[in-house]
């Protein structure tokens, strides 16, 4: 990793934001999952129930593998945005094969443009089921996915009024997923009487709601204040959000143009734009496989550290996703992040408690301590710094690990290393600095 910065360091901004996109051209499913109903002309009840039981144990090694792709993609922006995507459009069913159908069309159309992503969205089975499409009928509209299409995806709140919301939730009837999992349209069902719109009147349909919804300046605001707020400052600065804002709705929603604008402005690598996030716990866990190959040694414990993090990949809290900024952050949460690198150098950690979510409680219960075992290696990094001087060697590793100003550390960083040999202390005095605040920062 601290090779990676040193090579990237001797290319200018340009050529590095180009690499970055370059690397990410390449789509490449995850194809963990086999369709469950392949080679069936419909899904008996039976088959469906089957889905369900096994989908528990499918998602969680559909969570798994992410993470690992993640660590070692070259794609490391699209998996980037993939992330961001995913909780944009916070989902979660019980069927395992459908949410990999979802994250697969996120990756696709990850930097492609928000149009066709938001119709491919309108139109995904797990976002039907979780928002309640399959039981919208003309006879009975449900408001679920026409409030949320509005709230969270496209507007952002107070930009509709409630009639918006009923006459979208009209448009919108009929439309259903078939028992093989793919999208189709209820004709009967379908309310196609006139409906009025966002100032608009017509016999829309879903599709036409969704082209409405597109040509609103507001949802480039809302989109793009988003992206501000994952990629550069949760203090959105009004004026830049504009002018990208601007470009975007101009662009078609050009995902991979507003990207490289914002990639490419010197104001970006501003000081006050630099440290100013916390890292999320998905690109904290990803962030250590990454620089010392952690590797845990039963999977089901890196879902609990994702749980006591506050992030379980495929499980959002709810529709509004994960809040991210100072929400990363609480009394559990906290001493993790604090004694994650001490606890992966010493290769176990002690017992804690995972906040029960989704598991079952007699596996996860609140009232159940575990203890997290972890293999690491630190030797590459070890023979990266191990050359140094003493009096360089910490200022080597900050400069590396550290992206913020930092006004002195600690001297415990130094006097409770362990310098029984070489290949201890500068390894425990890499897991210390990985130990500061400030290493979570980007």
């Amino acid at each position: 990793m601290p090779a990676i910065i040193r090579q990237k360091q001797n290319l200018s901004l340009q050529q590095n934001v180009d690499e970055l996109f370059r690397d990410s051209e390449k789509i490449e499913d995850i194809d963990l999952i086999p369709s469950p109903l392949e080679g069936d002309a419909d899904a008996s009840n039976m088959r469906i129930l089957r889905m369900l039981i096994r989908s528990r144990e499918e998602v969680q090694k559909l969570n798994f593998h992410w993470l690992y792709r993640m660590t070692v993609t070259k794609a490391s922006l699209r998996e980037k945005m993939t992330l961001f995507w995913h909780n944009h459009f916070a989902t979660s069913v019980p069927f395992a094969y459908l949410m990999q159908q979802q994250n697969n069309m996120l990756r696709k159309h990850a930097l492609g443009k928000f149009s066709d992503m938001l119709g491919a969205v309108s139109k995904d089975p797990a976002v039907m089921l979780y928002l309640n499409s399959q039981e919208n009928t003309k006879d009975a509209p449900n408001e679920n996915f026409a409030r949320e299409v509005m709230e969270l995806f496209t507007l952002g709140i107070g930009n509709y009024t409630e009639h918006d919301i009923k006459e979208g939730a009209r448009a919108f009837t009929g439309w259903r997923i078939n028992r093989k999992g793919e999208f189709t349209l209820n004709a009967n069902l379908h309310d196609d009487g006139e409906k009025s719109f966002l100032g608009r009147k017509g016999n829309f349909n879903g599709d036409d709601i969704i082209n409405i919804l597109l040509e609103q300046k507001q949802t480039a605001q809302h989109i793009t204040t988003k992206v501000y707020y994952e990629f550069v400052n949760e203090k959105i600065n009004q004026g830049r959000v504009e002018e990208l804002a601007n470009d975007f709705l101009n662009s078609g929603y050009d995902i991979a143009k507003l990207m490289h604008a914002i990639f490419s402005s010197d104001w970006f690598y501003d000081e006050e734009n630099i440290g100013a996030k916390i890292m999320s716990p998905s690109e904290l866990i990803v962030r250590y496989a990454k620089l010392v190959n952690m590797e845990f040694e039963k999977e089901e414990a890196l879902l609990g550290v994702q749980k006591i993090l506050g992030q379980t990949l495929f499980f959002p809290p709810n529709v509004a996703g994960w809040k991210g900024g100072n929400a990363w952050i609480d009394s559990a949460s906290l001493m993790v992040r604090l004694n994650m690198a001490r606890m992966i150098l010493n290769g176990s950690s002690d017992e804690y408690r995972p906040k029960p979510e989704f598991e079952d409680a007699a596996q996860y219960g609140s009232d159940k301590k575990r203890q997290v075992k972890v293999k690491s290696d630190w030797t590459a990094l070890v023979n990266w710094f191990g050359g140094a001087d003493d009096q360089d060697l910490l200022k080597e590793i900050t400069d590396s690990f550290i992206q913020c100003n930092m006004q002195q550390v600690d001297i415990d960083i130094i006097s409770n290393a362990d310098n029984s040999s070489r290949m201890k202390y500068v390894s425990g005095l890499i897991a210390n600095v990985m130990s500061l605040p400030e290493f979570q920062l980007i």
